[in-house]
This record gives C-alpha cells, sequence and structure tokens, in this order.
C-alpha cells in the first residue's frame, strides 16, 4: 500500500509542476523534459505516471476541477454570503486561482484543436456553469433575486461577467489587494434584487 500513496502524490506533484510550467512558459514549456525539470525527478519518472503528454494534460484539468471543487465544499456560509465565497473561488484573486485559470485557458485553447482534450475541458467549463446556476438559486431562495427576472438569463449572464471579469484579471495581473474584480461581481449581484 505505501508503494500507491508514493505514486498518487508522485502524480499530484507531477501535476502540480505542470501547472506551474503552464503559467510560466505557456503550452510549449509543457513537455516531459520541462515538467520533469520543474518538478525536480528525472524524465523517466514522469513517464511512469503519465505515459504521454494527453494524459499529463488531461490530469492538469482534472486537478484544476478537483481544486476548485474542494475549495468550493469547504465554504461554511448561507445565502448571500455562499453566493459570493463561491463565485469568488471562480476568480483569479490569489496566486493558486490565477496559476488554474492560467492552466485552463490554456488547455482550453488546446482542446479546441484536440478531440481527446475536449471532454475535460468541457466538463470543467460546464461545473462553471452549474456554479453561476447555483448561485442564482442561492439568491432565489434568500429572497435577493427579483421574480421578474428570468433565472435562467441571469445565470449565462453572471457566466459572461465572470468571464470577463476573469480575463481582465488574468491581462491585468492584479491581485486582491488592489483587485476590482470582487466588486464589480458586488455590484452585479446586488443589482438582480432590483427590477
Amino acid at each position: 500500500m505505501p508503494r500507491r500513496i508514493d505514486a498518487e502524490a508522485r502524480t499530484a506533484e507531477i501535476a502540480e509542476a505542470s501547472l506551474r510550467v503552464l503559467e510560466r512558459d505557456g503550452l510549449a514549456g509543457l513537455s516531459v523534459r520541462g515538467v520533469a525539470a520543474e518538478a525536480g525527478i528525472a524524465a523517466a519518472s514522469l513517464r511512469r505516471s503519465f505515459a504521454t503528454q494527453h494524459a499529463l494534460r488531461e490530469y492538469c484539468l482534472q486537478l484544476i476541477e478537483d481544486r476548485v471543487t474542494a475549495r468550493i465544499s469547504a465554504l461554511e456560509l448561507t445565502g448571500r454570503a455562499l453566493v459570493d465565497g463561491l463565485l469568488l473561488q471562480l476568480l483569479p484573486l490569489d496566486k493558486e486561482r490565477r496559476l488554474e485559470l492560467v492552466a485552463q485557458v490554456q488547455l482550453g485553447v488546446l482542446s479546441l484543436t484536440d478531440n481527446r482534450l475536449r471532454p475535460p475541458a468541457i466538463r470543467l467549463s460546464e461545473g462553471v456553469d452549474r456554479a453561476c446556476h447555483a448561485a442564482v438559486q442561492i439568491l432565489i431562495e434568500a429572497g435577493l433575486f427579483n421574480e421578474q427576472r428570468d433565472p435562467g438569463y441571469e445565470a449565462q449572464r453572471l457566466r459572461a461577467l465572470l468571464d470577463g471579469i476573469a480575463m481582465r484579471g488574468l491581462w491585468s495581473g492584479e491581485l486582491p489587494a488592489s483587485s476590482h474584480m470582487p466588486g464589480l461581481l458586488t455590484r452585479h449581484l446586488d443589482s438582480l434584487a432590483n427590477p
């Protein structure tokens, strides 16, 4: 059993190194040699965990999904605070979330031409859609959503806003101390209670 735990730890270590390489060097740097060097392991060790570059890329998307899901599941909030906490997990407000978003964008672009990578990229995107629909539902249940509004439309609009805020945050390089991102999101969520 200890060998399996070591193998799982090694796989996670390699995937974390892969995300760092994607952020720093882009897709061109996501090679066996580049990731092995970042992880501080031999290339042969990397190949034992990930036989192909595709397997490594797919695992990176799964790792991002797992990390975001774990953060959201750990939220012990209700009502509007839960909505804020949930949606803020999807914005690049710290180094970890920025790293995830940069990797997701790069692998997402690659999935447009790599049919094998498309399903995990779509699954990750659909998770963001579900989060937006859940946020609107929580607002409805908390009485913070105007009943004249269309919940499905507002969830889609929220998704578009999140995507825009996230991309603007990536391009500006802002982190929490000077970030405009939470304020933009808060203002939009406040507006959903109005006609």
